[in-house]
């Protein structure tokens, strides 16, 4: 409970900051986030079709190569 409610906590300080921030932010976590994700894939299993979703409302050129 403890664990999640500082999670929780730290989604909420994210979604408050500028877009600059975000960057940083993500720029600084996104390592560390492959590393944790790549070890436990049940988690990228969980995540899958969130992501999937996001994609198929983006346009970039990779997301072809992305679904395969």
């Amino acid at each position: 409970m403890c664990g999640k409610l500082k999670a929780e906590d730290f989604v909420s300080g994210f979604e408050n900051l500028s877009i600059d921030e975000k960057k940083e932010v993500i720029k600084k976590l996104m390592p560390k986030f492959c590393e944790i994700a790549m070890k436990d894939m049940s988690m990228i299993s969980e995540m899958r079709p969130k992501c999937m979703e996001i994609m198929k409302e983006m346009d970039f050129p990779m997301k072809g190569m992305i679904c395969k």
